[in-house]
């Protein structure tokens, strides 16, 4: 949406563009070079999103667990 405010591209332009750059396709219409920059820092945060991967992001905010490498001693030992 940001960038159909701040560009006179059109929709269909401006969404390819947005879904290739989170993808990490590759591939453009060639109006990357004629955005603002702030068009340009959009599309490349969406490339840096897209290229950690939501899955990953997902995977590492959910799984925080931590297997326990140590062990308490089951029994009071002796002192003395």
């Amino acid at each position: 949406m940001f960038l159909m405010l701040i560009t006179d591209f059109g929709q269909e332009r401006i969404l390819f563009e947005v879904v290739s750059a989170f993808a990490t396709v590759g591939l453009s219409t060639g109006i990357t070079a004629g955005m603002p920059p702030a068009g340009q820092v959009v599309l490349i945060l969406l490339m840096f999103i897209g290229r950690l991967g939501p899955v990953t992001l997902g995977t590492a905010l959910a799984l925080r667990s931590r297997p326990i490498m140590y062990e308490y001693p089951k029994e009071r030992p002796l002192i003395g």
